[in-house]
């Protein structure tokens, strides 16, 4: 195996493991030389990647995405720009290329390793993040306000790569997205690697409210017991649900989990959709199954699906899904939400996606692929 692309599985699987900097399936990587690139493949797990894994396509091909004008129709326009990706693809499989290749494509150094870790997202998914984020890194970083993944945020962070370069003799090596996370590049691991603690050491000298110790554990509840009962699409659902600390600061009451209660990210919406459900607690399981039952029904009518999260009053949260694994994964990314507006209060408060942004996210084909593959 050539050797970078062993060092590429090897730092793919380095961060993949870190839950502070990968949660489920978040973030990719890629290695590039002169005429190819090497991403990781949509849906593949960082932590376990192998030579598999990957998609490697022709730098000359993608060039084409850079430079042709596309649909003014968003659905059009993503599904013309993913047919150039595959048209790119040179190596053999049905693995798809991540939605982010483009961008990967257009920074100018070998190595990419783009994750989301929770500390960096408590900054990009507050109120302050642009400011903080300038006074932090000044011009040793790029700072990109939320846009629509896909083709218009490959094009706006070509532009202000392009202005970057322009203004610092140097193409930036940091590129943090608002509402997404960080993109760091080098020509070597190590480079990288001294990059993300160099990140992470900076946001840290600028937290003051701690997350409190990490204690969460599983607890019992009616809901779960009879989740199967309270709408007929439960019928052959999972449920489980924990709590701790964390957990009980947002789920006191309603006004506390109201800086919880929708996305920051567009992968809290692939593993838990954008809304999550608010229960009142009752002193007999009667009522507190009576007034899921209620919630639960109005949530659809509200949104039009099934809810993923359901915060009981005082007691925890309850992960909803059609398998344990894809349970798993949302009570990961869930708490992960929690862990973020937490410690976004160290930054003016937590700023959350936009209904627009929300509904862009849910009806991307993209992400929907995304969400197949975790289930799977």
């Amino acid at each position: 195996m050539d050797q970078n692309l062993t060092q590429l599985i090897e730092v793919s699987r380095l961060y993949g493991k870190d839950k502070t900097f990968v949660i489920a399936g978040g973030g990719n990587t890629s290695f590039k030389d002169g005429t190819h690139i090497w991403i990781k493949a949509s849906g593949v797990a960082l932590e376990t990647i192998d030579g598999n894994g990957f998609v490697c396509l022709s730098r000359d091909r993608l060039k084409i995405v850079s430079a042709k004008t596309y649909s003014h129709d968003a659905t059009e326009r993503e599904a013309e720009v993913k047919a150039d990706l595959t048209n790119a693809i040179i190596s053999a499989g049905d693995n798809r290329p991540s939605v982010e290749t483009s961008m990967h494509e257009i920074i100018d150094y070998q190595f990419v390793v783009h994750t989301h870790p929770t500390l960096v997202n408590a900054l990009m998914c507050s109120n302050n993040a642009e400011s903080v984020c300038n006074e932090l890194f000044g011009d040793q970083a790029l700072f990109i306000p939320y846009t629509d993944p896909g083709y218009i945020l490959f094009k706006k962070v070509e532009a202000e790569t392009a202005r970057f370069t322009s203004k610092f003799g140097k193409a930036p090596q940091i590129i943090f997205l608002e509402n997404h996370g960080v993109f760091v590049a080098g020509n070597t691991i190590p480079e990288i690697n001294k990059l993300y603690s160099s990140i992470i050491e900076k946001i840290n000298h600028k937290i003051r409210v701690m997350l409190p110790a990490d204690d969460a554990k599983p607890f019992a509840s009616p809901i779960i017991d009879h989740i199967t009962q309270l709408h007929p699409e439960f019928e052959t659902f999972v449920a489980k649900g924990i709590e701790s600390n964390l957990i009980h600061h947002f789920t006191t009451g309603r006004k506390c989990f109201l800086k919880a209660d929708t996305a920051f990210t567009p992968d809290d919406i692939v593993y838990c959709k954008a809304h999550y459900l608010f229960i009142p607690a009752y002193d007999y399981e009667k009522d507190q199954l009576e007034s899921a039952r209620t919630k639960i029904a109005g949530y659809i009518d509200t949104f039009g699906y099934l809810p993923k999260v359901l915060a009981v009053e005082g007691q925890g949260i309850i992960a909803v899904e059609d398998n344990l694994k894809s349970v798993l994964n949302v009570l990961e990314v869930y708490s992960n939400i929690l862990k973020i507006s937490f410690l976004s209060e160290n930054f003016g408060g937590p700023k959350f996606m936009t209904r627009a942004q929300i509904e862009f996210i849910d009806n991307w084909e993209v992400e929907n692929y995304r969400r197949k593959m975790a289930k799977s």
